[in-house]
């Protein structure tokens, strides 16, 4: 997609070798609880590929601490070992840090990655239930890419379309990665941000997102045109 209108940014890499850095904040429900006891940064030895170590204890989580509305995010995770694993991604994370605080929570449970539903005080108009499963076995690793526009969050697992929540409040926020009783890796994680639209040119953002979503999710546009309200 090349219009003007709807540039998308280069991706930025939100894992680096001085891990949390400036890009992270960490919240544990356990007081005290210090940051390298539930995550640590690793490389793979025989790719030298980053990636971070969840140990899932306690409960808590980290999140971006810049807010993010229109956007793409994407990750690679794995369970080394449990097949119930469970974690997820919290999308508009904001609010108090509590467990679990107001978002749109990304599903990464083992048996149920990619279902969507609103946590803490967050609302939608539906939800993403029941979904089939679409995670590899353990110890292998999964692809999830969130794309958040106005509202309305689309997901997809191993390159599998899950579908979309609509009319999601709040809109924007942090991003925020879970730690829920069971060790998971994470790895590419990353976003690019869509810019504003501009008031003077509403109809000509409606077109080139439209566009730009034909092109990437090959959908029928009755299935898309929930974007460009």
């Amino acid at each position: 997609m090349t219009s003007p209108e709807l540039e998308v940014a280069p991706k930025s890499h939100l894992i680096s070798k001085n891990f949390p850095g400036e890009t992270w904040t960490f919240f544990s429900g356990k007081k005290d609880a210090k940051f390298p006891d539930t995550w640590t940064y690793a490389e793979d030895r025989e790719t030298g590929v980053p990636f971070v170590i969840c140990s899932g204890q306690p409960y808590g989580y980290i999140r971006t601490k810049k807010k993010y509305e229109n956007f793409e995010f994407g990750l690679e995770w794995r369970f080394p070992n449990d097949e119930n694993g469970n974690s997820g991604v919290l999308v508009y994370t904001t609010g108090d840090d509590r467990i679990w605080p107001t978002s749109l929570q990304v599903q990464l449970q083992q048996p149920f990655a990619g279902s969507v539903f609103p946590s803490g005080g967050a609302k939608s108009s539906n939800e993403l239930r029941n979904i089939p499963m679409l995670a590899r076995p353990i110890n292998q690793w999964n692809r999830c890419v969130i794309t958040s526009l106005d509202g309305t969050v689309t997901v997809t697992v191993n390159d599998q379309k899950v579908g979309s929540v609509e009319d999601c409040e709040p809109k924007q926020g942090s991003i925020s990665l879970q730690s829920e009783g069971s060790e998971i890796h994470f790895r590419n994680i990353w976003i690019r941000e869509f810019p504003k639209a501009k008031k003077s040119s509403r109809a000509a953002q409606k077109r080139a997102r439209r566009q730009y979503l034909l092109s990437k999710f090959k959908a029928p546009f009755s299935e898309l045109s929930l974007f460009v309200r």
